[in-house]
């Protein structure tokens, strides 16, 4: 997936992301990957997905998963193992630029 951070960079990033058309889903030019920007580091993601590296660039790849919105705003993703939550605030932002060291990961 291609997307542009905060500096105005294009990132390639893989994995699970949420997507949001603005012109009843005849596009989808928001998307963000279901990530928390952190360093990289192992997960276990569980059932069918097991361990992947979750980082700036690359999120969950796989599973079986749910989705809804609460009242307050909240969207809950759950996945085999894994509960995201975010916003639309956090959907619609993007990611922060990658320093030097983390656009390699």
């Amino acid at each position: 997936m291609r997307f542009r951070d905060a500096g105005g960079s294009e990132r390639v990033g893989k994995g699970l992301f949420a997507a949001l058309s603005t012109d009843e889903g005849q596009s989808w030019q928001i998307k963000r990957l279901i990530t928390d920007d952190g360093p990289p580091r192992t997960v276990d993601g569980g059932g069918n997905t097991k361990q992947f590296t979750l980082s700036a660039v690359s999120a969950e790849p796989r599973g079986y998963l749910s989705i809804c919105q609460t009242a307050d705003g909240v969207i809950h993703l759950i996945s085999s193992k894994q509960h995201y939550a975010f916003n639309l605030t956090w959907l619609t932002t993007p990611p922060p630029a990658l320093s030097a060291t983390s656009s390699k990961m």
